[in-house]
């Protein structure tokens, strides 16, 4: 172990041995292709059949990292519904862990609706539901039995603070996914468990809307700056960027930045390919970024990866149903790869 209580290379068993933990929502997503988005007070017609999808950003994820080959286990909730049974059976046939996949007989399984216009781009409706641990005591510690690295997505506070302490305490990296967390549980909640994590990851419109900065890099120098230790910034089209306090520094032992960072920060471009559907893309690129960590890559390769994910996804429709299976990563980055 490190002074900081995580593992050593040394101590490592091949990545192979290891497992994700993620701590968030699934969710079944009914997909609509519309001509354009709406305006205010207009009606679009939807064109063709409608689509239900397994969905939940957190979801998404684990299916994504064991799809590139490293094992994972979702840490949620369903209702004892249609949906539910579907949801575990999607999961089950990528094999994801459904172990600590909880049924509230009493709940309705989550639902969303999402748009989908020509370019890509989407608006998404949540309908509510059974997606959540609701207390702190439903995270047990057998849940990282095994575990390299848990990612938190959606997670109501003190379960999400819970989940963290314990992953330190097991040497685990900790990933933390918040989304648009700052507007339901409040910033200085945020800001603890930001803290919390070995990796951010956010989307530069989170970046924004959290740090009220134009620029990406900006933003992220600011969360840097008030204690979180490293923020993996998507950048759509200009890639991704891992942002930390000085070169060599890194927030995980076992993936130090190292010599290929510059001023605390490592960027790596996007891939040119034609977006079919964005949705996902941002989950896409978690799986690829979260499953190389956990094979040791550097964070620049890590980055790459995670480009690669989220630039295949886009070239797709859906999200869960647009992630790539590693030899599609690996072929993709094959061809891809020198661009």
């Amino acid at each position: 172990m490190d002074g900081q209580g995580r593992q050593s290379n040394s101590d490592k068993c091949s990545w192979r041995d290891k497992r994700v933990a993620c701590l968030g929502a699934c969710a079944m997503d009914l997909i609509i292709r519309v001509p354009r988005l709406p305006e205010a007070d207009e009606m679009v017609f939807a064109q063709g059949e409608p689509g239900l999808f397994p969905g939940g950003s957190t979801a998404n994820i684990a299916t994504g990292i064991s799809r590139i080959g490293v094992g994972s286990r979702f840490v949620g909730k369903v209702g004892a519904d249609q949906n539910g049974r579907a949801l575990r059976e999607a999961f089950e046939k990528d094999g994801v862990d459904v172990r600590w996949l909880m049924v509230d007989s009493a709940g309705r399984t989550a639902q969303t609706v999402i748009a989908v216009d020509p370019s890509g781009s989407r608006v998404i409706y949540s309908l509510g539901g059974t997606a959540l641990l609701e207390t702190a005591d439903e995270f047990t510690r057998d849940i990282l039995d095994g575990a390299a690295a848990l990612y938190v997505g959606e997670a109501l506070p003190l379960v999400a603070q819970k989940a963290m302490q314990v992953a330190r305490r097991a040497g685990a990296h900790v990933v933390y996914g918040p989304g648009g967390a700052a507007s339901w549980i409040g910033m200085e909640n945020l800001a603890e468990l930001m803290r919390l994590a070995d990796f951010v990851l956010m989307s530069r419109s989170e970046l924004r809307g959290m740090t009220g900065r134009d620029e990406p890099e900006a933003g992220a120098r600011l969360l840097v700056e008030r204690g979180v230790p490293a923020v993996v910034a998507t950048l759509g089209e200009h890639g991704a960027a891992c942002y930390t306090h000085r070169p060599g520094q890194g927030a995980n032992a076992g993936n130090a930045l190292g010599p290929d960072s510059s001023g605390g920060a490592i960027w790596a471009p996007a891939f040119d390919v034609d977006a079919v559907d964005t949705t996902g893309a941002g989950d896409a690129f978690a799986s690829g970024f979260i499953s190389s960590l956990v094979e040791g890559k550097p964070i620049a390769e890590c980055l790459t990866r995670g480009n690669a994910c989220a630039a295949m996804a886009i070239g797709r429709v859906g999200a869960r149903e647009a992630l790539p299976a590693r030899e599609e990563l690996e072929a993709f980055l094959a061809v891809h790869g020198n661009e």
